[in-house]
C-alpha cells in the first residue's frame, strides 16, 4: 500500500469498518494494540472509520498501515459525541438482564418448593406425635428412634438446600443490580464521547485491502515471577520465567498474538541536566560539633557504600530447580527479539486477556542452569541457615526483578525474590532455610576489665563474650558462611576492640569490612561442628553513658 498525499473529494460516503484486535505488545504501564480490518473495495476514494475505540488512547500514538493496491491519503483522530445509546450495547445488557431474572425466578420457585416440603415434614411429625385419644397405644421405642432419625436427617438436608438456594439467589441478585447500573450508565448523556480514527484511502483498482490500526492505550501491565526448582543432588536449578498480564483498557483481547516488552516508555528518553549547585555562608557551629558532624557524615557515606557493595556481592547469582522422575507436561514458551535499548518476548500461541484486571499467566522461558550451592547464616538475627545458589544467566533473556516460588528437591519451601539480572550476568539467589544445618549464637558473659593489652586505667572497659556454633547434619561436605558484627563508634573517645577472633587482615576464612561486620567461611564435613569464640570490648570515659549497645 502506498502512503502519501492524494487529492480527496467531497461527499464521499463514510463506511464504518469491522476490525479485530490481532496483536498486543504490553509494557510496564501501557500496551500497544493493533487492530486488523479486511476489506473488499471498488476503485476510487473511500472514507473509512474505526469507531468506538477505547477511552484511554494516547492520541499521538495512532498509526495506520495497510496491504493493497491503494494510496493512504489521510489519517485523523476524532472525538465524537454519542447521539444515542449504542443499540448493540443496550440490547446485549438487556438480554443478559432477562437471563439473570429468569434464573432468579427459577431459584425463587425452588425456594417455595423447599419451604413447602419442610412444612409437610413438620406437619407429619406433629400428627404422629400428638395423641388423638387417651387410650392411644404407646409407640415402640425403636419406632420412635426411627421416626426421630428420619425427621432429623430430612430436616438437615432441607435446611442445607434452603441455605444454598438463598445464597445462590443473593449472587444472582447482585449480578442483576450490576447490569441495572450499566444500563443506567448507558442512558443518553450528551457529554458521553467515543474515540474514532478516520481514514481516507484511494483504491487504484478494485480489490482487497488490509488495514492495520495501532495505538498506545493505558491501563495494561505485566510483571514477572519465577518458579525455581532446585535439585541439591544434581546441583542444578530449573528456572521457569512467568509473567502475569492484566488490563482494564476497556477492550477485550480475544485470541491475540501477545508480546511483552522490557522497554520503559514512562521514563523520559532525554537525559536530565545538571543545574548549578551553589553554597553560601550560613551560621557558625561549635568546633566540637563540626568535628562530630564531619565524622558522622563520613561514616554514613562509608556505610551506604559498604552496604551496597556487600549486598551486590551476596546477591551475585540465580538459577532454578532440576527434578527427576517421570516425564512432565511441557509449557509453551516465548521467542525473543532484542532491540537497541529493550527486549521483546513473543509469547507462543494466542491469548485472551479480559478488561477486568484478571491476571493472565503466560510462560516466557524455561531453562536449566548449573549452580554452586552454599549455606549462609546470621545467627544474631536468625537461628536458621539459608541455602543459596550462585548461577550465571547464560540465556539471551534478561530477568527482571520479581518474586520467586522456591521448590527444593520437588518440595515447596519458601517465597523470595530476585533483582534484575542481565543476560550473561551471575547472581545469587536464596532458596530458603535448611534444617540440616544448625546455627546458634550464645551469649556467655559481660564484665568490666580494669586493664590489659588494649586498656588503660583512665577509661571504663566492658567486655562482651559470645560463641557461634554451626553443625552440619547433612550427608555431604557443605560450605557455610556465618556473619556477625561489632559496634561502630561515632565518637572519638569511644573505642571498639575485637578481642577474638584475632584479626590482622582478610583471609579465606575470616573477613572484616569497614562497617565492622565479620564473615567466617568453613567447609564442614558430615556430622562436624565448629565453635567460634567471638569477644569484643568497649573502651570509653567513665562519665559517658552509651546508647546503641546491647545490655546483657
Amino acid at each position: 500500500m502506498y502512503f502519501g498525499h492524494y487529492p480527496t473529494f467531497q461527499n464521499t460516503i463514510m463506511q464504518i469498518i469491522d476490525s479485530v484486535i490481532s496483536s498486543v505488545t504490553v509494557f510496564g504501564d501501557r500496551a500497544e494494540v493493533t487492530r486488523t480490518a479486511e476489506l473488499s473495495l471498488a476503485t476510487g476514494e473511500h472514507l473509512l472509520l474505526f469507531d468506538r475505540l477505547p477511552e484511554k488512547i494516547e492520541q499521538k500514538s495512532v498509526q495506520v498501515n495497510g496491504v493493497g493496491n491503494a494510496v493512504l491519503a489521510s489519517v485523523k483522530f476524532k472525538v465524537a459525541h454519542y447521539e444515542e445509546v449504542p443499540d448493540e450495547d443496550k440490547k446485549a445488557l438487556m438480554d443478559e438482564q432477562q437471563r439473570l431474572e429468569d434464573e432468579l425466578a427459577h431459584l425463587q420457585n425452588k425456594s417455595t418448593r423447599l419451604d413447602n416440603e419442610k412444612k409437610f415434614i413438620e406437619n407429619i411429625t406433629i400428627k404422629l406425635t400428638t395423641p388423638i385419644e387417651d387410650d392411644m397405644p404407646t409407640l415402640d421405642p425403636a419406632e420412635w428412634e426411627k421416626m426421630f432419625e428420619f425427621y432429623s436427617q430430612k430436616s438437615e438436608a432441607l435446611d442445607e438446600a434452603i441455605f444454598a438456594n438463598e445464597k445462590e439467589q443473593r449472587t444472582w441478585q447482585s449480578k442483576i443490580e450490576k447490569i441495572e447500573k450499566q444500563l443506567q450508565a448507558l442512558k443518553y448523556d450528551d457529554t458521553r464521547t467515543k474515540n474514532q480514527v478516520e481514514v481516507i484511502v484511494q483504491m487504484k483498482a478494485e480489490g482487497s485491502l488490509q488495514l492495520q490500526l495501532s495505538y498506545i492505550v493505558y491501563g495494561a501491565q505485566w510483571k514477572p515471577f519465577y518458579d525455581l526448582r532446585v535439585s541439591t543432588e544434581a546441583k542444578k536449578m530449573n528456572l521457569t520465567y512467568n509473567a502475569l498480564v492484566t488490563q482494564n483498557t476497556g477492550e477485550e483481547w480475544q485470541g491475540v498474538t501477545l508480546k511483552l516488552s522490557t522497554a520503559q516508555p514512562q521514563v523520559s528518553g532525554r537525559q536530565p541536566q545538571l543545574q548549578p549547585w551553589r553554597v553560601d555562608v550560613g551560621g557558625r557551629i561549635a568546633k566540637e560539633d563540626l568535628r562530630n558532624t564531619r565524622f558522622e557524615a563520613v561514616a554514613d557515606q562509608e556505610a551506604k557504600s559498604e552496604v551496597a557493595s556487600m549486598e551486590e556481592a551476596e546477591e551475585d547469582d540465580l538459577d532454578g530447580f532440576g527434578g527427576g522422575g517421570s516425564e512432565q507436561m511441557t509449557k509453551a514458551t516465548s521467542g525473543i527479539e532484542t532491540g537497541a535499548t529493550s527486549v521483546f518476548f513473543s509469547i507462543a500461541g494466542r491469548h485472551t486477556v479480559k478488561s477486568d484486571n484478571t491476571e493472565q499467566q503466560v510462560t516466557v522461558m524455561i531453562e536449566d542452569f548449573g549452580a554452586k550451592f552454599e549455606y549462609s547464616a546470621v545467627p544474631k538475627l536468625s537461628s536458621y541457615a539459608y541455602l543459596r545458589a550462585k548461577v550465571t544467566n547464560n540465556t539471551d533473556y534478561p530477568f527482571l526483578a520479581g518474586s520467586t516460588n522456591i521448590f527444593l528437591d520437588n518440595n515447596f519451601v519458601a517465597n523470595a525474590s530476585i533483582d534484575t539480572v542481565a543476560a550473561t550476568e551471575s547472581f545469587w539467589t536464596f532458596l530458603g532455610i535448611d534444617e540440616g544445618m544448625k546455627v546458634e549464637r550464645k551469649f556467655l558473659k559481660k564484665y568490666e576489665k580494669k586493664e590489659g593489652k588494649f586498656f588503660g586505667k583512665k577509661t571504663k572497659n566492658v567486655v562482651y563474650e559470645y560463641e557461634l556454633l554451626v553443625q552440619n547434619y547433612k550427608k555431604t561436605t557443605e560450605k557455610v558462611t556465618l556473619r556477625d558484627q561489632i559496634p561502630i563508634s561515632h565518637h572519638d573517645e569511644i573505642k571498639v576492640h575485637l578481642l577474638l577472633p584475632e584479626y590482622k587482615e582478610d583471609t579465606e576464612q575470616l573477613k572484616k569490612d569497614k562497617l565492622n561486620r565479620l564473615q567466617w567461611t568453613y567447609e564442614l564435613a558430615p556430622g562436624k561442628e565448629e565453635k567460634i569464640p567471638f569477644h569484643f570490648a568497649l573502651e570509653y570515659p567513665h562519665d559517658f553513658s552509651l546508647t546503641g549497645i546491647e545490655d546483657m
